[in-house]
């Protein structure tokens, strides 16, 4: 095994964790000790649970709830593990930082990393810098979702409410995945 960063980009409800979560479950499941994978997931996202990466869905794996990625000494403390699977990814603001360190210290790792590739704007998470990792990534997965107006292709998050936070940790009520068509109707 060498060592590979995947990311998993989309906008919300496109199934960006419940490709984690099954992913990890395949892992679980194919006989890896739970020892080797290492689960994370943003402490700011408890919409459903806490301490698990969880889908709009309902399903569920147990995961660190961290606010940033550079409190864990991986190479040190993590040292048998060979898969992170790392969920909201645009909200760690070292996210960028801690996946190069990673990517250059630590062998025979796969690395999986899901987020937002755009913010209500579709503007970049500069925060995070997930989308410069692109250059890094040895696969990327775009998932769309259905538009919630007329059930096309809908690679863009619109914000239905009345804020203008560039993060504003939310669901439905906040929330639509939409098309380019409704994107500013």
């Amino acid at each position: 095994m060498t060592t590979e960063l995947h990311l998993i980009l989309g906008p919300m409800f496109a199934g960006k964790s419940t490709f984690l979560i099954n992913k990890a479950t395949d892992l679980l499941n194919s006989g890896i000790n739970i020892s080797e994978i290492l689960l994370i997931n943003h402490s700011s996202d408890a919409r459903y649970d806490t301490n698990k990466i969880c889908s709009h869905d309902g399903n569920k794996i147990s995961a660190l709830s961290l606010h940033n990625l550079q409190t864990l000494d991986i190479p040190i403390k993590y040292k048998n593990i060979k898969y992170i699977f790392i969920d909201e990814g645009q909200f760690f603001n070292d996210l960028y930082e801690s996946v190069r360190r990673l990517l250059r210290t630590k062998n025979n790792l796969q690395i999986f990393i899901c987020g937002l590739d755009g913010d209500y704007k579709q503007e970049p998470f500069t925060n995070s810098r997930i989308l410069d990792l692109i250059p890094y990534a040895t696969n990327i997965t775009k998932l769309n979702a259905k538009c919630s107006y007329c059930g096309n292709t809908a690679p863009f998050t619109k914000r239905i409410t009345n804020s203008s936070e560039t993060i504003l940790v939310g669901g439905a009520d906040d929330y639509k995945p939409v098309c380019l068509l409704h994107l500013e109707n």
